[in-house]
């Protein structure tokens, strides 16, 4: 595991082991009994570790009754605090932490664990708090976490012991928290940014799609009415083509021909960061597995949740091929164009549906084109869908480049983190006012 640091301490910095620069207290536990969903005039809210993201988030609280004024005051959920989860199924949960920037009248669960710094005036808590987002600080607090009955622990002993860099000057330090309050501030307006760009589609989706409701089952679906233009049809009249993928498997460590499987399908688009390979001599003997543009593919056996998903190939690439949990369909694009039969399957209602066609296990489950061929679609004209599938992609453009756009203000925070909490970059006085 990598150190911290990998520099001599700055000039005007100093340096002690956590343990001695911060004091921690424990959270509270309660039985299942005193929980109640909503507040109540005896209750007190109670900070678990789903309220635990980049801030505190409240929207999903449960009350207790029964906490005492004691446990109350111990277990508090009090200004400069940080709440970081000490306990959790997912080791890499593990030190995840908020800092509490007022007092409030909650306690916090004993799954979480506060910690602060011991005098405010060395060792601030807004700069401690970034301290403890660095990247190799929270892999240590979760790489060195104990494994107990299927539990991953936070380990003092193990932590303890790390070096707690800082600037002597307290206003350094404020200077270096309000600047990475701000790249959080712009990290969290364009992560609102995708969130309203995802409602719009939505909502383009909601008013594109016409809805349908199930009857008897998976084997028919009825619509109560159609819009003007719109006709019924057979899935099985809409398919020319149909092919299973190849049975053939990677080949750890070939580099020539990728192949797709059902991991690199998504809900209507292409996840291409995990792509398998085949070797050149088997790619030559599966030439009737070459995607072409145009093909639909869709994934015929997953988890009950991840079952059906579907894509349009339409990359500028030679050679690609797909396995055997894939189906390639191809349309009768008189009646309907591979990427609105995408948008529709990606839909709640294709998802809704296509759900209802799976049959399996709890653990793995199967569309089988039988099932598939009976559904009934409603289509518009193809103009239309045309259209359609224009908007959704101009919507799916906008909403790549505000994905990137978090991606790239993320990563200028980690950046941040490491230069400004180690000392490698320096905010000279008056640069900032916060």
């Amino acid at each position: 595991m990598k150190a911290i640091y990998d520099q001599p301490l700055p000039d005007g910095w100093s340096e002690e082991p956590l343990g001695k620069a911060v004091v921690t207290r424990r959270g509270y536990t309660w039985e299942k009994a005193d929980e109640v969903d909503r507040a109540e005039a005896d209750t007190v809210p109670v900070i678990r570790i789903p309220n635990v993201q980049d801030t505190l988030d409240l929207t999903e609280l449960i009350h207790l009754r029964n906490v005492s004024p004691e446990a109350l005051e111990k277990a508090a959920v009090t200004k400069d605090w940080l709440l970081f989860v000490g306990s959790n199924g997912t080791q890499d949960r593990i030190g995840d932490s908020v800092l509490i920037e007022e007092d409030r009248p909650m306690v916090f669960a004993s799954f979480l664990i506060g910690i602060k710094p011991k005098d405010q005036g060395r060792l601030r808590s807004d700069f401690f708090a970034h301290w403890m987002h660095m990247h190799l600080v929270h892999e240590i607090f979760s790489k060195t976490s104990q494994q107990t009955t299927g539990l991953a622990n936070f380990n003092w002993g193990a932590v303890k012991k790390q070096p707690v860099r800082f600037p002597t000057c307290v206003d350094e330090q404020r200077r270096i928290a309000a600047a990475l309050k701000l790249a959080d501030e712009n990290i969290r307006v364009a992560k609102n940014e995708v969130a309203a760009i995802k409602e719009v589609t939505a909502s383009l989706k909601a008013k594109v799609l016409f809805d349908v409701d199930a009857v008897n089952g998976h084997q028919a679906f009825k619509y109560a009415s159609l819009p003007r233009g719109w006709t019924l049809h057979k899935f099985r009249n809409l398919v020319k083509y149909r092919q299973l993928g190849t049975n053939e498997v990677a080949d750890h460590g070939a580099s020539h021909t990728p192949i797709l499987k059902m991991a690199d399908l998504s809900f209507g688009d292409l996840s291409l960061d995990d792509v398998e390979y085949v070797d050149e001599y088997k790619a030559a003997t599966l030439s009737d597995f070459l995607l072409a543009c145009g093909d639909f593919l869709f994934n015929t056996r997953n988890t009950p949740e991840l079952v059906g998903k579907s894509a349009v190939w339409n990359i500028e690439r030679d050679r690609c091929l797909f396995n055997n949990n894939i189906l390639r369909l191809r349309f009768d694009e008189a009646l309907v164009i591979p990427e609105f039969m995408n948008i529709e399957f990606a839909s709640w209602r294709g998802r809704r549906r296509l759900r209802a066609l799976a049959t399996g296990t709890t653990s793995v489950a199967a569309i089988y084109w039988q099932d598939l061929a009976r559904v009934s679609v409603a289509l518009p004209d193809v103009g239309v869908q045309r259209a359609a599938v224009e908007k959704f992609a101009a919507a799916r453009e906008t909403q790549r480049k505000a994905e990137a756009k978090v991606a790239a203000l993320l990563e200028l925070k980690r950046s941040l983190l490491q230069n400004l909490l180690t000392g490698k970059i320096r905010i000279p006085e008056g640069a900032i006012h916060a």
